[in-house]
């Protein structure tokens, strides 16, 4: 399990925190209620063991009460979830094998264990749950078959010891299918939960990202832009007269080339970067840590690329060229602007011909925008 950094993240809202992690976080927050509560119970019949003569049992109920103190007192400063839980789960067992162990009142000690199988699986899960209980129970039918040995001051009658055992293992399968039920229900929430966050973020035929993943991209790192200064640029991309592929091909021939540069586009684009259909034909890529000169320059290299590559439809071979307007982040305020900017020069890569990019590199030296 992974280590809190702070009692902050006990705090901070489950939305804002992966699913696994969330309920991470709540299972601690329920753990922390429930070993306040078993303080206060524990030091409650520990007073009412000692004032009804059972001195000894009051003060070993003391005991435990104070472990489970000194566990949430660690717990404050080192903020250690599975030593919390460790620890809580190995004072809580010992305590009931006390229980069976020394009767309690009047034998009514090992009841107090039914509370323990749903509390298990709760905490721990379903095979180190069963783990955890199953060796309980062997140390149980020990105390019931061996009533002699020097740590068990009881003896409990046959058909207790008969009843006992079953109700607890009903108990137990109830409390471990319940669990299980509980937890695949909770896989599937995820499963489904992420997909259809991809599915909102994902272009349906090009499975790029999708223009409201790109704006999201774009705002975070516009952010971190203006607080940290990390320059980036973006560069819109438009295939070249895709209308007449439509017209000449078939509308299916255009989703097949849509689909064959999308693919060009991924293979060519940095683990960094991120591209999107921005609608229709048009592409945008996001290029992080990127001036206007090495933008340019990746521009290019895929304008080369497209043209070389053959699209492929029905054995036809579709000719595909593509032009491009590139823009860096440093010559404007806003993304806005810089999405402005950035179809304004692919336009006027439309008009002085298409298959080229613009602005366009005069010379080696050209400053960085």
């Amino acid at each position: 399990m992974q280590k809190t950094n702070g009692k902050h993240n006990l705090a901070k809202p489950v939305s804002a925190i992966d699913p696994q992690r969330a309920e991470d976080i709540w299972i601690m927050q329920i753990l922390q209620g429930i070993v306040y509560v078993a303080i206060f119970l524990l030091i409650s019949i520990g007073v009412k063991s000692i004032y009804s003569g059972h001195v000894e049992h009051g003060y070993i109920l003391f005991f435990f009460a104070l472990l489970m103190l000194l566990n949430v007192s660690i717990f404050e400063r080192s903020e250690s979830e599975r030593f919390f839980r460790t620890f809580f789960v190995l004072t809580v067992a010992t305590l009931f094998i006390y229980l069976t162990a020394s009767g309690g009142e009047n034998n009514t000690g090992p009841l107090w264990f039914y509370v323990f199988p749903p509390l298990i699986f709760y905490l721990l899960g379903l095979r180190l749950g069963l783990t955890v209980i199953t060796s309980c129970f062997l140390l149980i039918a020990v105390i019931f078959k061996f009533p002699e040995l020097p740590f068990v001051t009881t003896k409990y009658h046959p058909d207790f010891q008969l009843r006992f055992l079953t109700s607890i293992s009903f108990v137990t399968v109830f409390s471990y299918t319940l669990d299980f039920s509980r937890r695949r229900a909770r896989d599937e929430l995820i499963r489904l939960a992420d997909k259809y966050e991809h599915a909102s973020k994902t272009d349906e035929l090009t499975q790029l990202s999708n223009r409201r993943e790109m704006l999201s991209r774009l705002n975070a790192e516009f952010y971190r832009y203006q607080r940290h200064g990390h320059h980036f640029s973006v560069m819109l991309i438009d295939i070249d007269h895709f209308k007449h592929i439509n017209d000449q091909y078939g509308h299916d021939a255009g989703d097949a080339v849509l689909k064959q540069f999308s693919e060009q586009l991924t293979a060519h684009s940095r683990q960094l970067d991120l591209a999107a259909r921005w609608g229709g034909e048009e592409f945008l890529v996001l290029l992080p840590e990127t001036s206007l000169v090495q933008a340019l320059s990746i521009a290019e290299r895929l304008r080369a690329k497209i043209e070389a590559t053959e699209f492929n439809y029905q054995n036809l071979v579709i000719p595909v060229r593509i032009s491009a307007g590139v823009c860096s982040i440093s010559q404007f305020e806003s993304t806005e602007g810089l999405l402005r900017q950035t179809d304004m020069n692919l336009y006027e890569a439309k008009m002085k011909g298409r298959n080229r990019i613009i602005p366009m590199v005069k010379t080696n030296s050209s400053s960085d925008a």
